[in-house]
């Protein structure tokens, strides 16, 4: 209807909920507690389990997924069966979500659990269940490696789980030395922080690494400290992280720097080798600069007996017919989006937390009319090609660090707010969208459109977060961890504080 404000529904509310029920009369779960997460309403998703055996329930309690502590922190049913397992040692049906346990007595355990009672924050323990991609994945690449073969690529969407995964491989194949190589080095954070609460506890491997932006994490040890402890009879697998900047650095990988000689095929003045042969070489973000002649040569330094590629973007590598079909594992937004529309177990969802990807497009030629009337420029060397829009053009700037365009950059920025339908353009609009996180492919870029939106009338009241590292992508420079670091801390600090 005609001045009808548009609602463009980017979210929905929901109320996490932790739930347990018993089934008097089934005998076979007479003892036993059935504990789950929804987000749907507790009755609703205990109807959805028990209407189609006409099985009668009792609710023994429901409770929020939230930690009582104000922290505000959410968690969910995993979290709690990894501490009814881990820490009470309560059994639990394999792959189900039934404890031996009663309702009062596990009604206690939440409570001492949501509290945060005996648990050591230091050292968070959980325990895990892959998803069926997740363990296609495992078994396809073991089975893979396990006849022989010595590169296999993951190409599967964010969200996937591939460090959960990548270390469920690890344990699987039996590896002793595992090196992590990425050419992001801010995502160090995920792999540690996984590493510590799914894999450090059980006292299988030691996380070597001495990223910048990992120095000092708990669980963190460097190269010095874990010979020193494998000396002492402390013997554990080793998986190591290092930044592909950071390696390419070293004067055994093409650099300039005396440093890991024990990662390399570099031999001594006896002639031995000095660094380790790697059970396992995983390459993460693999479609960033790990193609070029340089990074190859690095990792032709590198002894290993096989290699995995982590991506979800490897187009270059597909495109150029690097893998077979057989050294692929796809998994793909709509495959994502499939099994969570069409779960039909009892047990809980584990897509169902996983938010649906809302996509928008925009027409902008209006805000490059005049552009496009003007024709071509003769004088220019493509005269003769379309003009079309180019995001890279359109936010390109000039020497004096302002746009080139920016009267047009700041028609977009008053369309965003203004104009029907665009995504800021209500205030109950900017209210869902509370955090957004715009890319641009420049520094330069960056810069200029952090001074327009502090300079415009709405996004003036947004804090707004520079997140930039130190302009370094050439292959000759250290991309600086320490700044990939600085900006996640900045966005976290960000998110904490401001609404």
């Amino acid at each position: 209807m005609a001045g009808k404000s548009p609602e463009i529904k980017s979210f929905v509310k929901v109320a996490p909920m932790i739930y347990a029920y018993n089934t008097p009369g089934v005998s076979y779960h007479e003892g036993w507690t059935k504990i789950g997460y929804t987000e749907q309403g507790v009755h609703k998703r205990i109807k959805q389990q028990t209407h189609t055996a006409d099985i009668q329930y009792t609710l023994a309690w429901m409770d929020n997924a939230m930690y009582k502590d104000g922290s505000g922190e959410y968690f969910t049913d995993h979290d709690f069966h990894s501490y009814l397992e881990i820490e009470r040692q309560v059994k639990r049906q394999p792959s189900t979500e039934w404890f031996e346990i009663d309702g009062t007595v596990s009604r206690e355990y939440f409570y001492t659990f949501a509290s945060r009672g005996l648990l050591d924050q230091k050292e968070k323990r959980s325990e895990y269940i892959l998803r069926e991609e997740q363990e296609a994945a495992v078994r396809m690449t073991k089975d893979y490696f396990d006849a022989g073969g010595q590169e296999f690529l993951w190409n599967a969407k964010p969200r996937f789980g591939k460090t959960l995964t990548t270390y469920d491989l690890v344990r699987k194949m039996g590896c002793v030395n595992v090196l992590i190589v990425t050419n992001r080095p801010s995502i160090a954070n995920s792999w540690a922080e996984d590493f510590m609460k799914f894999i450090d506890w059980r006292e299988e491997y030691y996380f070597v690494s001495e990223t910048d932006s990992l120095v000092g994490k708990p669980g963190v040890i460097s190269r010095e400290e874990y010979s020193k402890r494998i000396a002492a009879g402390q013997e554990r697998g080793m998986i190591a992280f290092v930044s592909l900047q950071d390696m390419k650095g070293s004067v055994y990988f093409g650099g300039g720097h005396d440093k890991l000689a024990w990662m390399s095929d570099a031999k001594d003045s006896k002639g031995n080798r000095r660094g380790l042969e790697f059970d396992l070489l995983v390459v993460d973000e693999s479609q960033e600069g790990v193609d070029t002649l340089r990074t190859e040569r690095a990792f032709n330094h590198i002894m290993r007996k096989h290699t995995l590629f982590l991506s979800g973007t490897p187009f270059k590598a597909l495109a150029g017919g690097k893998f077979s079909s057989s050294q692929i594992y796809n998994w793909s937004y709509a495959d994502e989006q499939e099994r969570k529309d069409n779960w039909n177990s009892d047990d809980h969802n584990p897509y169902e937390t996983l938010p649906r990807l809302s996509m928008y497009t925009y027409q902008l030629s209006g805000m490059i009319q005049d552009r496009i009337e003007q024709g071509p420029d003769l004088s220019e060397e493509h005269a003769f090609d379309d003009y079309a829009f180019d995001l890279n053009e359109f936010f390109l700037t000039g020497e004096n660090g302002r746009f080139v365009h920016e009267a047009e950059v700041k028609k977009f920025l008053h369309a965003l707010v203004t104009q029907e339908k665009y995504p800021f353009s209500t205030p109950q609009l900017r209210k869902e969208l509370s955090h957004t996180i715009w890319i641009l492919n420049r520094i330069a870029s960056v810069e200029a459109l952090e001074k327009l939106l502090k300079a415009d009338d709405v996004f003036k009241d947004y804090f707004i977060v520079k997140a930039v590292g130190d302009g370094s992508t050439n292959d000759d420079e250290d991309y600086g961890d320490k700044e990939a670091k600085k900006n996640f801390d900045k966005v976290k600090a960000a998110i904490s504080s401001h609404e």
